[in-house]
């Protein structure tokens, strides 16, 4: 099913409520306006994605070659030097205009004036020099109809200098090189390598004999952590459209926030207060009032939960709600208040 179908399907059901509808005419004139709306959602994003995709995305080395062959060049003035070897002075010459006619291509389509260029190598040439965020978000700031590849670690010879202590770690320095051009299987592979990797550290001893020792040459955060820079790197370098593989999703999952983030317990913990409410608020006459025992008894929870969740706002919001609308109409309206940001 298309992501568009899906979301049909779901609107739909939202916007039904579960609730009966008044002959087939009616439902169908419903779906009809549910597909309209997402019809048009669908166009739009294409477009907006369609544009995304056409924003110029400039290599950023040519610009920072092209900067030092002008500071080369003065210095040569000021020194009032020139090449020895006029092949070299040819040469120099070829690539200066091999860079210019890439810059050229590259902004043709910008229509830039000379200033803005250059405002642009200043801002790029600074940005190579520290790749920091607040540099980063000054070019796409002061820049926004363009993109910029970002890549920064990584390559063949950072691979052939890092080899020894990659293979001190367990790490096979073949699937690193299968993995440095985005390929997917190459990818896949090397993840699932590193998450072997992880698993067996995990598993090693914390204490006895040799336990430090053998958890010294156990792979490292800092080693994993940069090669998931350098694949994500090898999809910036890449100008195409990749299926970002299963076992990458896990790796970056589990180096950034675990399979419990904070977050998603929240996130829970408040998706069950909600589902406890409403179905509380079902079992209690129009006027009774909740007790702590009460809903320790039909929650099945801990007087002490039952205590607290009684003081908690969000849950009251949600009893509160139950109380007023049918259970017919819960399930529509819960999907609906679920986006909306409710603290406790």
């Amino acid at each position: 099913m298309s992501a568009v179908r899906r979301k049909k399907a779901g609107f739909r059901k939202s916007a039904s409520g579960n609730k009966p509808t008044r002959g087939r005419s009616g439902r169908q004139n419903k779906d009809l306006f549910v597909d309209g709306i997402l019809d048009t959602w669908a166009v739009r994003a294409a477009q907006e994605r369609s544009k995304w995709l056409s924003k110029p995305r400039l290599h950023t080395a040519v610009f920072e070659q092209a900067r030092h062959d002008e500071e080369f060049e003065k210095v040569l003035a000021t020194n009032k030097a020139a090449f020895k070897d006029k092949s070299d002075a040819e040469a120099f010459a070829r690539q200066k205009e091999k860079r210019q006619q890439e810059i050229d291509t590259a902004i043709r389509s910008l229509g830039w004036s000379l200033e803005r260029l250059k405002s642009f190598i200043d801002a790029v040439v600074t940005y190579r020099g520290d790749v920091s965020i607040q540099n980063y978000l000054s070019i796409r700031q002061k820049f926004p109809e363009v993109d910029i590849q970002v890549a920064h670690f990584g390559g063949i010879d950072a691979l052939f200098s890092l080899e020894a202590d990659f293979k001190n770690q367990g790490i096979n320095p073949d699937l690193i090189a299968g993995a440095l051009d985005g390929d997917e299987p190459g990818v896949d592979e090397l993840c699932l390598h590193l998450l072997d990797l992880l698993l067996k550290r995990d598993e090693l001893p914390k204490s006895g004999s040799g336990f430090i020792d053998r958890r010294r040459k156990a792979v490292s955060d800092a080693s994993v952590n940069y090669l998931i820079t350098t694949i994500l790197e090898a999809y910036d370098w890449n100008e195409h459209v990749y299926r970002v593989p299963a076992s990458l999703v896990v790796l970056i999952r589990h180096q950034l926030c675990g399979t419990q983030p904070d977050l998603d317990v929240e996130y829970r913990l408040r998706e069950r207060k909600r589902s406890v409410a409403m179905g509380v608020a079902q079992c209690l006459n129009p006027e009774e009032r909740l007790s702590i025992n009460k809903l320790k008894l039909l929650a099945g929870i801990s007087r002490t939960t039952a205590a607290r969740w009684l003081k908690d706002q969000y849950f009251q919001h949600w009893l509160d709600f139950g109380r007023r609308q049918p259970w017919e109409e819960l399930l529509s309206a819960a999907r609906q208040g679920a986006s909306k940001n409710l603290h406790e």
